[in-house]
């Protein structure tokens, strides 16, 4: 009895030591400072939306939505760290941690900042808002020429009011498919309340219906629809089903919203048949545990297949954005390998 005992210990042990070495790829990290949504002391409640005030006007959400993050009501609130130096230690903790790879997007001086304090952690993305960067589309090029920016996003024109089809991204479009960059673009649901804090955002923006001019024009362009495209799941699956080149980030709907409606919408896209264009993201923004928490709700959809499971935290993004797997599996689990 005992050396059956001890058998199935070992069992279980190789069993959870051969499920930490899986490797992660969060396609949605954030260079964030620590005042990135407001002043700090802020927190994060999980889930979110539960835990926040009922709203009076569209003039007071803001300053009820900050006093939510500054006394959070929930038992154990995600903090954000204090100092910039406390926000990349934490982040790259983070992902050791969970043996992940980050997909880096943010200004690009603290992108480099960043990729330069842990170089193995971290994809280089340009961030892409055509109202607040200052970078035309070739001056955008210069980026992606020598290899060190790889992906363009998170395109968040949603924010001020720009859709994807407006022509003011037609030179982006055009630069992104001819140097085969492939695309991150913000669609579907921004922070609750999104139009009192952003006054020129739309939700009817983040229609994926919005990206079929862009890809008749683009054909060659990969574009990864960032938060589910959430709001518009019929539209989503029709766009999937016609143009095979676009993919999914779920990032950030699973801890912003109830976990039974995450999960809702997440099955619905597995049931359409495209558990393999699905793609792990957090959004962390500047809670880094919001990394860890993101990847326990995604472990918890028990509706999922090991193999689905594994796709969506690192086979998809290996495809999409053309990684190599075994370079990305030793920088994932670094010396666990």
């Amino acid at each position: 009895m005992r050396g059956t005992q001890r058998l199935l210990l070992a069992a279980v042990f190789l069993s959870g030591a051969a499920e930490a070495q899986h490797p992660i790829i969060d396609v949605h990290v954030h260079a964030s400072l620590p005042t990135m949504n407001g002043p700090i002391p802020s927190s994060m409640c999980v889930p979110l939306v539960p835990s926040l005030p009922a709203p009076t006007t569209a003039k007071a959400w803001p300053m009820q939505l900050m006093g939510a993050t500054r006394n959070p009501t929930c038992d154990d609130p995600i903090p954000t760290p204090e100092t910039p130096r406390k926000m990349l230690k934490a982040v790259i903790k983070e992902l050791e941690r969970n043996n992940a790879v980050g997909i880096l997007s943010g200004p690009p001086g603290l992108v480099n900042e960043w990729k330069a304090a842990a170089p193995d952690r971290f994809i280089k993305s340009l961030q892409l808002n055509v109202v607040r960067d200052p970078y035309s589309a070739e001056q955008a090029r210069e980026f992606f020429k020598d290899g060190g920016f790889l992906v363009l996003g998170e395109v968040s024109n949603q924010y001020v009011g720009v859709s994807p089809e407006n022509e003011k991204m037609m030179p982006y479009w055009a630069m992104a498919e001819e140097m085969n960059i492939p695309v991150q673009i913000h669609m579907g649901s921004g922070p609750p309340g999104a139009a009192a804090l952003y006054p020129d955002y739309r939700v009817a923006h983040g229609n994926p219906l919005l990206l079929e001019p862009v890809l008749a024009k683009h054909p060659g362009l990969r574009i990864s629809i960032m938060h589910m495209a959430e709001g518009f799941n019929d539209e989503l699956v029709m766009m999937l089903w016609t143009y095979p080149q676009l993919y999914v980030d779920i990032g950030g709907i699973m801890w912003g919203k109830g976990t039974n409606y995450f999960y809702g919408q997440l099955r619905d896209l597995v049931n359409a048949g495209y558990a393999n264009r699905l793609m792990f993201g957090a959004d962390a923004m500047n809670w880094p545990g919001l990394i860890s928490k993101s990847i326990e709700i995604m472990d918890g959809a028990d509706f999922l297949t090991p193999e689905q499971k594994q796709d969506i935290f690192f086979n998809n993004a290996v495809r999409f954005f053309g990684l190599d797997e075994r370079d990305m599996r030793r920088r994932a689990l670094g010396n666990r390998l």
